[in-house]
């Protein structure tokens, strides 16, 4: 019964401390083909954004930079989002309480939470790129 304790314990121990993990890079999202326009995909972006409760920090020709709200203790990650008439893609800029550390042999630490944030704004956009594919915008 005792070495149950502590094996659970362990465990515990363990997972707890599993707070970085790899910085994830989306890969590249293929814009649907058909009507598409560079405004019709750049207001994909910033519906799909702000659905997720992203704004808009920043913007140039061909790409948005757009920052969480600040959220559950204030973690909120900053990413430029490039876009083209075949393909939006996602870059980190920058964070603020994600412990983002960069480790020799070019692996990126951050906490999960930064890639539970940005997978939620790639599925968002996805979203309304089919959405505006669907509906002939």
């Amino acid at each position: 019964m005792r070495l149950l304790r502590l094996s659970i314990l362990f465990l515990l121990a363990m997972t707890g401390c599993n707070t970085y993990v790899g910085l994830h890079q989306p890969g590249k999202l293929m814009v649907p083909q058909g009507h598409a326009t560079l405004e019709t995909i750049q207001s994909a972006i910033r519906t799909g954004a702000s659905k997720q409760g992203w704004k808009v920090v920043d913007e140039g020709p061909n790409y948005l930079i757009v920052s969480s709200e600040p959220y559950w203790h204030a973690r909120f990650p900053v990413i430029q989002i490039s876009y083209s008439l075949y393909s939006v893609e996602f870059s980190y800029v920058s964070s603020r309480n994600l412990r983002y550390t960069f480790v020799t042999e070019g692996k990126q630490l951050v906490r999960r939470d930064y890639n539970k944030m940005v997978n939620g704004l790639v599925q968002a956009i996805r979203y309304q790129l089919e959405q505006n594919r669907r509906t002939g915008l």
